[in-house]
């Protein structure tokens, strides 16, 4: 299954820690987080890891999903859209490019 990396930004006048809006649907969200699993498996998304710069206000996801398409769904339904830009990129294992190199040498 396809891997994509997410990255998600803010600024600190919508960090959670800071905007009391985005702190509230943050705490809800997060009250329901075997509802956001539910949502992640409704789009067919695996979360793999989750990290976050918290001086930066960048948040890092690693997800699998069949598609680009899949990701944005997830993410648009479970909120994250409401405070953060968010770039999402299909990656691949460094190790899969460094064998393509080595064996065409």
């Amino acid at each position: 299954m396809p891997t994509f990396a997410v990255n998600m930004k803010h600024n600190a006048e919508s960090c959670p820690l800071f905007n009391s809006e985005v702190k509230k649907k943050l705490k809800e969200m997060l009250g329901k987080r075997e509802e956001a699993w539910d949502r992640a498996k409704k789009h067919g998304v695996h979360v793999l890891s989750a990290w976050t710069s918290v001086l930066d206000h960048l948040v890092f996801y690693v997800v699998e999903a069949a598609s680009q398409e899949a990701v944005e769904g997830y993410f648009k339904d479970i909120g994250f859209v409401f405070w953060n830009s968010i770039e999402i990129r299909h990656v691949r294992p460094a190790e899969d490019i460094i064998k393509a190199v080595v064996e065409k040498s």
